[in-house]
């Protein structure tokens, strides 16, 4: 049931700006926007674009806005108060800033609330510090746009915490906690849109993050606050939740918690966790529902892999492999689980691995709809060992769909694979030869041979199958290789022979992807398992 009085929160993203500061991260203008406008359809409120004119992706992402409808959400650039000695209208951030501001109405300015990173980080005094946050907010005031403040070092200001988090003497404490009131009352008597209190190093703890808010909602009754946080304890989420009963009308992070370090409070926790519960509403009841789908779209924007225990919209997040747990689930649907996972547009999951037993290969096989009964269940395991137990089932119910298939008859062979080989060769300056060549059977007709260069051995032997499976099955000419990986497993502790899992993906115009897997002690023969699959899986559903 709702709570009387749930607080109604706004969202604000930050994944294209903070979120990529993450090592070995990237997104392209195009999948940038597409993600943009799938935040705006599921309902978060503000999305900021990045750190204004810093690299060549804000500028041509901001230039490629005009064609995007993001309904109504606001989008944001960040950008930092003017320099000391710097006129503000001829500050690099503020003239960018307003340059887009037609399409970019917010301005999200970074101001130093710590003394300490005045001093040391700014060098300048405390007095120019507060002129340059006045002048920098007035400006763009001026200029018609919308200012929302972020308080970098907030939490550590007012808790008194110096470098590494080391609390500083009496003196410097009570000065750093004037000096922030002091900015704090500067921007609420500009009329600031949103004050945000950053727990910049991710160092505080709920208690203090509930304890700050409580006394500023007292002290400026009228000011809206927001919280920016970061997971660096592990209690992103768990401030976030704070500063929310504590009072704030905002909370920043990225849909999917990436940033430096440990990264930012991953919003989709936040939202599924809190609102699930009626502890808040960040988007219309309805629209929870496309939780699940709004951060596998945004996996695939950042070609990220989804986290197997990300919590609420993990691949695992609502899912068992336990043996014991997967019957009694059978039994009792729910009972292992801890909210209804068709309201984030998930449902439960029953899996395959080398913990598990025949009931969970009933159940499997049950709801992908290849229903197997317990005697052809133990022959699923017993000619699928490695698969099982490295894992492969687990990346993926495709392969698992067809192996159960397999055992039931019903899976038409197109063709199969009598034989192959990969031959792999590079000269002494590192260039690479890569053949594959294959003997085919396609239905009835005599064995055939193929063979192709590929960039590896994947790309080498999807070449080859290809290349002959195109004249029996034009549909093949529709499906293509996305990516794969290769992940080294013990598929027992018994077992000198390293075995590998490769889990490769396909796509096809106008066709939602898919992937399967493939286990084996040799890299060639795991890839090759799971690439016939991608092609089965694709005759499959297109015959013709």
């Amino acid at each position: 049931m709702k709570q009387a009085g749930t607080r109604k929160v706004e969202l604000f993203d930050t994944s294209l700006r903070d979120g990529l500061q993450q090592p070995n991260l990237d997104i392209s203008v195009q999948n940038a926007l597409s993600l943009l406008q799938r935040m705006s359809v599921f309902g978060v409120h503000f999305a900021e674009i990045g750190f204004a004119g810093a690299n060549q992706f804000v500028g041509e992402l901001a230039s490629s806005l005009d064609s995007l409808d993001t309904g109504s959400m606001k989008l944001a650039l960040f950008g930092r108060t003017r320099g000391r000695g710097t006129r503000v209208q001829d500050w690099a951030d503020v003239k960018f800033i307003i340059r887009h501001k037609k399409r970019v109405p917010i301005a999200s300015i970074v101001v130093k609330s710590r003394l300490l990173d005045v001093a040391k980080s700014l060098e300048t005094t405390p007095e120019e510090n507060l002129r340059m946050a006045y002048e920098t907010s007035a400006c763009l005031h001026d200029n018609g746009l919308e200012v929302f403040v972020d308080f970098e070092h907030a939490m550590d200001a007012v808790c008194g915490r110096r470098e590494n988090g080391e609390l500083c003497d009496s003196d410097l404490r009570k000065r750093s906690l004037d000096y922030f009131h002091q900015i704090a009352q500067q921007c609420v008597r500009q009329d600031v849109s949103r004050l945000v209190i950053c727990d910049t190093t991710g160092g505080a703890s709920p208690e203090e993050v509930g304890q700050l808010f409580g006394d500023l909602v007292q002290v400026f009754p009228n000011a809206r606050f927001g919280f920016h946080g970061h997971t660096d304890r592990g209690l992103g989420v768990a401030n976030s939740r704070a500063a929310i009963f504590a009072g704030a009308i905002q909370i920043q992070g990225t849909v999917l918690g990436t940033g430096e370090r440990c990264g930012n409070v991953n919003l989709t926790t936040v939202i599924g966790s809190m609102q699930l519960r009626d502890e808040a509403e960040f988007v219309a009841p309805e629209s929870l529902h496309g939780l699940t789908g709004l951060a596998h779209s945004a996996y695939a924007a950042f070609r990220l892999e989804a986290p197997h225990g990300a919590p609420i919209v993990g691949p695992g997040a609502f899912g068992t492999w336990a043996g014991m747990h997967g019957s009694s689930e059978h039994k009792d649907p729910g009972a292992y689980l801890w909210c209804d996972p068709s309201r984030v547009g998930a449902r439960p999951r029953i899996g395959v691995n080398g913990q598990s037993g025949r009931a969970n290969i009933v159940l499997l096989s049950t709801s992908l709809g290849v229903p197997l009964d317990p005697i052809q269940a133990q022959a699923l395991m017993d000619t699928n060992q490695a698969m099982i137990d490295g894992g492969g089932f687990t990346a993926s119910e495709v392969s698992f769909k067809l192996a159960c298939m397999k055992v039931l008859k019903t899976l038409q062979n197109s063709f199969s694979v009598r034989g192959w080989k990969v031959l792999d060769e590079s000269d002494e300056i590192g260039n690479r030869y890569v053949q594959a060549s294959m003997s085919l059977t396609i239905g009835d007709s005599p064995v055939t041979t193929a063979r192709a260069e590929g960039a590896g051995p994947v790309d080498a032997l999807t070449k080859a199958m290809r290349q002959e499976l195109e004249n029996w099955y034009p549909a093949i000419k529709q499906m293509r290789l996305d990516t794969f990986s290769v992940t080294a497993i013990d598929v027992s502790a018994h077992d000198t022979a390293a075995h590998v899992r490769v889990t490769v993906s396909f796509q096809a115009d106008g066709h939602d992807p898919w992937t399967t897997a493939g286990v084996s002690s040799d890299l060639n023969q795991a890839a090759l398992m799971a690439i016939v699959d991608g092609f089965s899986y694709w005759l499959l559903n297109n015959p013709d």
